[in-house]
């Protein structure tokens, strides 16, 4: 794979909002690690240290930034939506020097790819810098602050804003319980993106000292605060245990910490008898995945609640647990309720990590076509016809004709390959030139349209219609070229 893939560079920007998307995100780019070992791979986001090494088994390269606000929180379970959009209008501000910087810092680590979960404002700078942009999520942030303009329309330009850089974006890997993605000009669905339990239920209990007469229960929050009667009251539930790690801290005689055990979190919630949570992505992803029933609380408005509590009551048992009586600690009737459910089996795919990190591959191999059942497989990687290898060694010749197909070429010669050739068409005196990339799943379109939109040289462009080439062709006007006078 390597000598087609000439050790890609890649710029993964992950949200700070909750550790849902980082989750996702490290697990996608573990696969992606496994699989090319040689890859280049820088982490933008200010996650903490301890999370990434977690979840890859090291610490990669990390570049310590912030580029988008996501929401403010009060506390554990409220948003502040004034905070919220005072802070994302002084980002703005600052929207010019952001994206130059950012372009500059893409530029400098050749960037083959951008992959952003699910920042906007790197899809700015992608653009800049005339890199593929893929962002990979199950909402846009236009979307999610849509909902607050009905009672203030200062939110109108930050969503406008946003919008500008998810129409940027040349590919969304758009996972399950997804919101309204209609931002990105193209969209294709992926499978959840889950973690796997690798150690069985019996095996998981047995470190984490769980008896058998008494239930299991986890408590899923990155951060929360319970007073002392919540703690003494939980303490009453003697038939049950409460683990937790952190960043969370309690002192209750039922209470455990796993931190330090030889468990990952998906181990974890495979053994317990419920997840106790508010719905984020992360969370739900890893109770699918293993089957738990989840017990569930507030978050405040934000529209990705309904959708992850519909698909929690579709495929889990659920019971909901008001904030009030969650803040007070009075569980026990949602652990009764809870406890007295038959067993059910989630039935879905799972493998959208797997698929992710294909059609990254497809990305920056720019295939043509992908078939089913070999998307990313490293028999296919790179070659353009069957049987056809590229010549590594030969260089590239541009032909200077109205259309140029780009199925032969190497992945690394596209950007200079298009350079040398729409001069050349240019100065032959061609008003449009038509070039062909195939449809397949449309990485190699948006590596050439992302190259053609900051060009020079081009007008304007279009996706050709039928007679064309229909998707699997790229129309583009070229400026004049100018002529010495006589």
């Amino acid at each position: 794979m390597s000598e087609n893939y000439d050790h890609p560079t890649i710029a993964w920007y992950i949200t700070p909002h909750g550790f849902g998307h980082a989750v996702r995100s490290l697990e996608v780019i573990r696969r992606f690690m496994s699989r090319v070992p040689e890859v280049r791979l820088t982490i933008v986001s200010d996650l903490p240290d301890f999370l990434i090494e977690q979840h890859l088994g090291m610490l990669p390269s990390v570049r310590r930034k912030r580029l988008d606000i996501g929401m403010v929180q009060k506390d554990s379970l409220r948003f502040d939506l004034d905070a919220t959009r005072t802070t994302l209008e002084k980002l703005r501000r600052s929207h010019d020097r952001l994206v130059d910087e950012e372009k500059r810092f893409l530029l400098e680590l050749g960037a083959d790819v951008m992959v952003s979960d699910i920042a906007f404002i790197p899809f700015y700078a992608a653009d800049h810098a005339g890199i593929p942009g893929i962002g990979m999520g199950n909402f846009t942030w236009d979307w999610i602050y849509a909902s607050y303009r009905d009672t203030d329309e200062r939110w109108d330009p930050l969503i406008e804003w946003c919008r500008g850089g998810y129409r940027l974006c040349d590919l969304l890997l758009r996972l399950p319980m997804h919101g309204d993605c209609s931002s990105c000009p193209r969209i294709t669905d992926v499978p959840l993106v889950a973690r796997k339990p690798s150690r069985t239920r019996r095996e998981s209990r047995a470190i984490l000292g769980c008896e058998k007469n008494r239930k299991a229960y986890l408590i899923s929050f990155s951060e929360l605060h319970l007073d002392e009667s919540a703690l003494r009251r939980l303490e009453r539930m003697n038939n049950a245990l409460f683990f937790f790690k952190r960043p969370l801290r309690f002192d209750f005689a039922n209470g455990r910490s796993i931190d330090g055990l030889e468990l990952s979190y998906v181990d974890v919630v495979g053994a317990m008898d419920a997840v106790i949570t508010k719905p984020g992505y992360g969370v739900v992803s890893d109770c699918l995945a293993t089957g738990t029933p989840m017990i569930y609380t507030d978050r405040g408005p934000f529209p990705e609640y309904d959708i992850l509590v519909r698909e929690m009551k579709r495929h889990l048992n659920t019971v909901y647990l008001s904030s009030e009586d969650f803040c007070r600690g009075a569980w026990e009737s949602a652990v009764e309720q809870i406890e007295g459910m038959p067993p059910r089996t989630v039935s879905m795919r799972l493998d959208g990590a797997d698929v992710c990190v294909g059609l990254i591959l497809d990305c920056l191999a720019g295939r043509e076509d992908v078939k089913a059942g070999t998307v990313g497989s490293r028999d296919g990687a790179g070659r353009r016809h069957a049987g056809m290898e590229p010549d590594l060694e030969s260089p590239v010749v541009v032909p200077v004709e109205d259309s140029i197909d780009l199925h032969t070429y190497r992945p690394a010669d596209i950007r200079d390959l298009l350079d040398d050739y729409l001069e050349a068409a240019r100065e032959k005196g061609f008003e449009q030139v038509r070039i062909i990339h195939g449809k397949g799943t449309g990485a190699l379109r948006a590596m050439v349209q992302s190259i053609l939109r900051r060009h020079p040289l081009v007008l304007s462009f279009r996706e050709a219609d039928g007679p064309g080439g229909g998707w699997g062709a790229t129309l583009a006007t070229l400026r004049p070229a100018e002529r010495n006078g006589c």
